[in-house]
C-alpha cells in the first residue's frame, strides 16, 4: 500500500460517507422529538440483535441486522458528529486512496458489522441503542497501522490509548453505552483486512512482472 500525499481532497466514498452523516443528522435534529425515535429503531439494541423474536421494534429495518449498518449513521450529538467526520475526512480519504474504493466499502462494512456484533454479543441483555461509526473507524485505523512505520506508531498510540482507558475505567469499559469493545473489534478487523490488501497487491505486482 502507499500512502499518497497532495492536496487534500475527499475521495468518493469517504466524501459520500461525509455527506450521508451529516445529512441524517441534520434531518433527525429537524424532526425534533420524532427524530430521537430513529435511536431505537434504526440504532443497535444488542438485545434485540441477539434474542430476535423475544423484542419487537416498530418500524425497524428487516432483517433486524441492517442495523449493524444503520446505526453507523447515527450520532447521539455534534460532538459525537463532528469528531467521526474529521476521521472519515482525512483518514477515510488516506486509506481509499491507498487501497481503493471498492476495498475501502469492504473493509469499512465489515469492520462496522463486526464491531457491533462483538459489542452485542458481549452485552446481550443491554436495552441502550449503539450508535456511531467508530467501529468503522477504528477498522481504517487498523488499516494504517499495516501500511507502514509511521501507520504502525499510530496505530499503538490508538490501541494504547484504548487499553489504558480500559485498565483505569474498567466500569466505562463494561458500560454498554460506550461500544469500547466495538472499537477494538473494527480495530481487529481492519488489520486483518490491511494484511490482506497488502498480500494481494503484492500477488497482482509479482503476476505483471512476470
Amino acid at each position: 500500500m502507499r500512502w499518497r500525499s497532495g492536496l487534500w481532497r475527499p475521495s468518493p466514498v469517504a466524501g459520500a460517507l461525509l455527506l450521508a452523516n451529516g445529512a441524517i443528522y441534520l434531518l433527525q435534529v429537524a424532526q425534533g422529538a420524532a427524530g430521537q425515535e430513529w435511536f431505537i429503531r434504526f440504532g443497535l439494541l444488542p438485545a434485540v440483535l441477539v434474542n430476535g423474536d423475544r423484542f419487537s421494534i416498530p418500524g425497524s429495518p428487516t432483517p433486524y441486522a441492517l442495523t449493524l449498518l444503520t446505526s453507523s449513521f447515527l450520532h447521539g450529538n455534534l460532538g459525537h458528529l463532528a469528531v467521526n467526520l474529521a476521521f472519515i475526512a482525512l483518514l477515510g480519504t488516506l486509506v481509499e486512496r491507498a487501497i481503493g474504493s471498492w476495498r475501502f466499502v469492504l473493509v469499512w462494512t465489515v469492520a462496522v458489522a463486526v464491531g457491533g456484533i462483538f459489542h452485542a454479543l458481549l452485552n446481550s441483555a443491554s436495552i441502550i441503542p449503539t450508535v456511531g461509526a467508530s467501529a468503522g473507524i477504528a477498522g481504517l485505523i487498523g488499516v494504517v497501522t499495516v501500511g507502514g512505520w509511521g501507520g504502525l506508531l499510530a496505530g499503538g498510540l490508538w490501541l494504547s490509548v484504548q487499553l489504558v482507558g480500559a485498565l483505569t475505567q474498567p466500569q466505562a469499559f463494561l458500560d454498554p453505552d460506550v461500544a469500547w469493545q466495538a472499537h477494538l473489534a473494527g480495530f481487529a478487523t481492519g488489520i486483518m483486512s490491511g494484511l490482506l490488501v497488502r498480500w494481494e497487491l503484492r500477488r497482482r505486482r509479482r503476476r505483471s512482472q512476470r
